[in-house]
């Protein structure tokens, strides 16, 4: 079991930095190329058509919100104890919280990731660029999010002990 706690940490410190990694590169790129994206920018599309409009700021909101969201999300991945389990017992529940503990940190780190490459579209949109390679990764990351919690559903409706 000690040899899982680590692989779990390994995998949290590589989620974290590479969270942090396309952070500082998101933050990097938007700073080269804010004298470039116009005051108004599309912040709503109708069948590929922008139709609502905002001001060039909003491109800081959206990584603010994603470090506050990642924070917060933080909180949960140290506290598996506080969620609701399906089978748990004194003989699994270290396992169902270090499972849950790994689930949190992949939402964590993908939900948080995937708000800095909607921003990127965003800021490619504004710029008159292609911006449907990073359209897509974001809900692909999506999906992952969305995917990762029923992974763990099913685990537990399966586990026997």
């Amino acid at each position: 079991m000690e040899k899982a706690k680590d692989g779990n940490l390994k995998i949290d410190y590589v989620l974290a930095f590479l969270s942090a990694f396309i952070l500082i590169y998101h933050l990097t790129t938007l700073v080269i190329a804010w004298s470039d994206i116009p005051n108004q920018i599309a912040i709503h599309y109708l069948n590929g058509i922008p139709d609502k409009y905002g001001p060039k700021y909003l491109l800081i909101v959206i990584p603010l919100i994603g470090v506050l969201i990642w924070f917060l999300l933080g909180i949960l991945v140290r506290k598996p104890e506080k969620f609701n389990y399906i089978n748990l017992t004194e003989a699994n529940k270290d396992l169902q919280y270090m499972k849950a503990r790994r689930i949190m940190s992949v939402i964590q780190n993908t939900s948080f990731i995937m708000l800095l490459f909607v921003n990127k579209a965003f800021i490619r949109g504004a710029m008159g660029l292609e911006y449907s390679f990073q359209l897509s990764i974001s809900l692909l990351l999506l999906a992952i999010c969305g995917l990762t919690p029923l992974y763990f559903l099913i685990w537990a409706f399966r586990l026997k002990y």
